[in-house]
C-alpha cells in the first residue's frame, strides 16, 4: 500500500519524561554505592540526650537502667542496615514506581505505533481495533507478525524476560491489592510483587530504562519502519542494558 500518511508522535512527551529521571537516577545510584554508615561514636551525643530526657522523667531509676533504655532507643539508628533504609528507600521506591510506570507507557506506546502504521502499508489497517486492547506482551510478541511474517521475539531472551517483568510489577502498582493475614492464615495473596533488594530493584531499574529503547531497535531490525528506527536513534543518554546486548 503506497497510500502517503501522517502520524502523530505524542508518545515522544513519555520519551522525554522517562529520560528525565536518568541523571537523578545514577546521582541516586552513585550515593548508594558510596555510603558508609555512621561510626558508632556518632551516637554518643544522641545517647547522652536520651539519658537526661531519661533521667529528668524517670527520677527513681538508677544509672544502668537509664543507660540500658537510653541504647535501646538508638538502637535501630546505629543498625546500618536501618541507616541505609532511613536515608535511601523513600527515594529508591519513588524512582521504582516512576520509572516502571514511564517505561510501560512508552513500551505500549511504541508497539501501538508499531501496529498501526504497519498495519496500514499492508492494507489491514480494520485489524487494529481488534488488537488494540491485548495485552502488551502479546502484542510484542505476535501481533507485528500479522504485517511482518519474519518477526521474532522469543521468551526466552533477556529483552522479553525484562518486558514481562516490567509489566508484571506496572499491573501489581496499578491493580494493586493489599496481602491480608489473620494470625498465620493468609486471607488474600496480594499483588505478588516480588520483595527484592533494593540494589536489586536499582539493577531491574536499568533494565527499565533501557526497554522501551531496545524493542524499538529489535522491531527496526523485522519491520524498518520510521518510526521504531526514531524511537532508536533519540535514546540518548540511556544506555543499551548489558543484560539486552
Amino acid at each position: 500500500m503506497n497510500e502517503g500518511y501522517t502520524a502523530t508522535a505524542d508518545f515522544e512527551q513519555i520519551s522525554v519524561a522517562l529520560k528525565s529521571f536518568w541523571k537523578p537516577f545514577n546521582e541516586l545510584l552513585n550515593e548508594m554505592d558510596s555510603f558508609v554508615p555512621r561510626p558508632l561514636s556518632d551516637f554518643d551525643e544522641e545517647r547522652k540526650r536520651y539519658s537526661e530526657h531519661i533521667g529528668a522523667l524517670n527520677p527513681h531509676m538508677s544509672e544502668d537502667e537509664i543507660s540500658a533504655d537510653a541504647e535501646r532507643l538508638i538502637e535501630s539508628s546505629k543498625n546500618a542496615g536501618w541507616q541505609f533504609y532511613g536515608r535511601f528507600s523513600d527515594r529508591i521506591m519513588t524512582m521504582y514506581v516512576t520509572v516502571t510506570l514511564l517505561s510501560q507507557a512508552l513500551c505500549e506506546a511504541e508497539i501501538n505505533a508499531i501496529l498501526a502504521i504497519g498495519l496500514h502499508e499492508k492494507g489491514l489497517a480494520n485489524q487494529f481495533a481488534k488488537i488494540e486492547r491485548a495485552d502488551i506482551r502479546k502484542k510484542w510478541l505476535e501481533h507485528p507478525k500479522l504485517f511482518c511474517p519474519t518477526y521474532e521475539l522469543l521468551k526466552n531472551s533477556e529483552l522479553y524476560i525484562t518486558l514481562n517483568h516490567l509489566i508484571e510489577n506496572r499491573n501489581a502498582w496499578m491493580h494493586h491489592k493489599i496481602e491480608l493475614s489473620v494470625g498465620e492464615e493468609k486471607i488474600l495473596d496480594g499483588s505478588l510483587r516480588e520483595r527484592d533488594t533494593y540494589q536489586e530493584k536499582m539493577r531491574w531499574l536499568k533494565r527499565y530504562f533501557s526497554l522501551p529503547y531496545d524493542l524499538a531497535d529489535h522491531a527496526h531490525e523485522y519491520t524498518h519502519q520510521a518510526i521504531a528506527a526514531m524511537m532508536f536513534f533519540t535514546r540518548n543518554p540511556i544506555p543499551i542494558a548489558d543484560a539486552h546486548k
